[in-house]
């Protein structure tokens, strides 16, 4: 391959010396008109090799042969535009300088006996003419293949495309279509709200209208796709285009983030089809780290409940943080054994420490703090899922209680610097005994912090989307079985998050140096669950009621209509962290609710379900369970 390469950068080098050769005697034959004269015949045959010399070294030191000419781009064009103009300086400077200078030579014919300079409209002439043939040879492959290269399959399996966005996004994604070999994607037009841009042509494509037309340009230009290219759409906006595109009865699909178009990342292979999550009611809110506040960097930091959806996601992040040491902690082998194999190729210099145990086991939590002594602790095991815990509450005492008693006061005991909760909106006026027992888990670390050196805090937020037992997995199935999707209740809503929103909210929570806190993302609107199915079903390129029933099938036991983030007695006051919003939590008996706890631990033993949800009233005065 390399004897290929070196084989192809010789051709070009050639074809270059030759380009510049005929550049130079198009320029004599243009000043004379076609009638060069013997003297200046002769000068054209003594100089032409300075020229091409010249011209050859610039061009390599600009970098023109190391490039692949199919990828040739703007960058190729403006290194052949310095480098001609850079050698038309150099030689300039010699025709005017050192040509004078060279002595006669004796005994040669008048017309070679003196070298005299090249005319300057030559000089002129054969710049311009090398800009022109360097360049054609450049982009030659690239014109050629655009110019009579049909698509594989033929017609059929060719998709005209309409791209909304005339944009930075718009542009390289229509570019990298048309060069891509075989042509599977075909732009035909872009549609774009700016006055500005309307008639304009991209790349010889049209801006052909605005998206309120959507409709007429997608009949107007017999689009098979509608390709989204408007990084950082926002949700409304993005739901008003699939809305047209379904009534269209045309595919559609988008480009990533905006990250992604400012790192040069946009590219065919990066389209994907509209998610669900594109549609929610807000913004997805970026939570980065400043180096200045990064307090994970060097320390050693232990993750409980590590293999789970948020557990998960807490190790990628907190791995990117630098820390010395990272504990995985979790009951599922598979789970963690997938999870250190898919961080052990990113960690750098970060040890990796894998731990199968329960937080219920008091020997093995205290075990493992004495063995790696972490600096911080991320709290993410935890029973979640409302009617299991409803059918077990006693699990969910185990689990959610007494196992996040033992973490924190290992913890404590060992001198950690901070213990963040994973806690849930369900603990806010809970109806169901997952919330309750996570809204005691909450009362249980504030108590500790009275009395410790630790810092603890928690970190409330709502539903999580795509973590294990969510809706939209559960709706997703229920689709591809061909329905009925349930849902609950016609008027049921939740608060919805992606799960690397959750994550870095977690993370900015444990910056924050002040003791005994709750934390909360400002999360928008709550998001009907009947509308999210809806339209779950609509990009599943199917119809509501129609190809897909929704059944209704009534609030589950412990299940509320909706979801609230703070309780009456919780103030709210922002962070200088975006729309990290930080509370007061209630204040707590702690001595009351030590004997709670030890009551509630011995009715779990006893699996005395009805023990535990009297205990749990008396304890959490709001919690009212309708699921009794």
């Amino acid at each position: 391959m390399n004897g290929r390469i070196q084989w192809q950068r010789a051709g070009l080098v050639l074809f270059d010396a030759v380009a510049v050769a005929l550049a130079l005697y198009a320029g004599y034959m243009l000043r004379f008109e076609f009638a060069v004269p013997a003297a200046d015949a002769a000068q054209y045959l003594l100089v032409v090799p300075a020229f091409v010399a010249v011209r050859l070294v610039l061009f390599a030191v600009f970098n023109l042969y190391r490039g692949i000419l199919r990828y040739a781009s703007t960058t190729e064009l403006q290194a052949i535009f310095f480098s001609t103009a850079a050698g038309s300086l150099l030689l300039a400077a010699a025709n005017a300088l050192v040509i004078p200078l060279i002595p006669a030579v004796e005994g040669a014919p008048s017309h070679l006996g003196h070298l005299q300079r090249v005319p300057w409209s030559v000089v002129c002439i054969e710049s311009l003419l090398t800009l022109l043939l360097v360049g054609a040879i450049r982009f030659s492959r690239r014109i050629v293949v655009s110019a009579i290269f049909t698509p594989q399959g033929g017609e059929d399996e060719t998709r005209r495309v309409l791209i909304i966005g005339a944009g930075d996004a718009g542009e390289a994604v229509a570019r990298q279509m048309r060069q891509a070999v075989p042509r599977v994607f075909v732009p035909v037009a872009f549609a774009d709200d700016d006055p500005r841009k309307l008639g304009r042509r991209i790349h010889g494509i049209p801006v052909a209208g605005r998206t309120d037309s959507l409709a007429a340009l997608i009949a107007r230009f017999r689009a098979d796709e509608v390709l989204i290219a408007i990084p950082g759409i926002r949700p409304a906006r993005l739901r008003e285009i699939v809305a047209q595109c379904e009534h269209a009865k045309v595919g559609f699909k988008i480009l990533p983030s905006v990250q992604d178009v400012f790192a040069g990342r946009v590219s065919v292979s990066q389209i994907r089809p509209v998610e669900i999550e594109d549609l929610l009611g807000r913004d997805e809110v970026q939570l980065d780290l400043p180096p200045e506040r990064n307090y994970v960097a060097g320390k050693t930091v232990l993750i409980t409940g590590a293999g789970g959806s948020i557990g998960s996601e807490l190790c990628r992040q907190i791995l990117r943080l630098g820390p010395a040491r990272l504990v995985l902690m979790g009951k599922g082998e598979n789970s963690i054994y997938e999870l250190i194999a898919e961080l052990t190729p990113q960690r750098g210099g970060t040890a990796l420490e894998a731990v199968i145990g329960d937080v219920r086991d008091r020997g093995k939590v205290e075990a493992v703090f004495a063995a790696w002594r972490p600096q911080l602790v991320f709290h993410a095991a935890a029973h979640k899922h409302v009617p299991l815990m409803e059918a077990h509450p006693d699990e969910a005492v185990k689990n959610n209680i007494i196992g996040t008693r033992i973490v924190a006061e290992a913890a404590d005991a060992s001198g950690a610097e901070k213990f963040i909760l994973i806690s849930s909106d369900k603990a806010v006026r809970p109806t169901n005994v997952m919330g309750a027992t996570k809204r005691v888990a909450e009362m249980i670390i504030f108590c500790l912090a009275e009395r410790s050196r630790t810092q603890f805090a928690a970190v409330r937020f709502g539903n999580v989307l795509g973590s294990r037992g969510s809706v939209i997995p559960l709706f997703k199935r229920q689709i591809a079985r061909g329905g009925p999707v349930t849902v609950t209740h016609p008027d049921v809503t939740r608060f919805f998050m992606t799960i690397p929103e959750a994550v870095s909210l977690v993370i900015m929570a444990g910056a924050n140096p002040e003791q005994r806190r709750l934390y909360l993302l400002d999360m928008g609107q709550p998001v009907r669950i009947l509308d999210l199915a809806h339209n779950l079903i609509r990009l599943s390129g199917l119809e509501p009621d129609r190809d897909i029933r929704i059944e209704i099938t009534g609030l589950r036991p412990g299940e509320k209509l909706t979801e609230e983030l703070l309780t009456a007695a919780e103030g709210v006051r922002a962070t200088d962290v975006g729309k990290l919003f930080i509370t007061e939590p209630e204040a707590v008996d702690c001595v009351r609710l030590e004997h709670a706890v030890a009551e509630l631990s011995a009715l779990a033993a006893a699996c005395d379900a009805d023990g535990i949800r009297r205990v749990l009233h008396a304890l959490v005065p709001d919690f009212t369970n309708q699921g009794c």
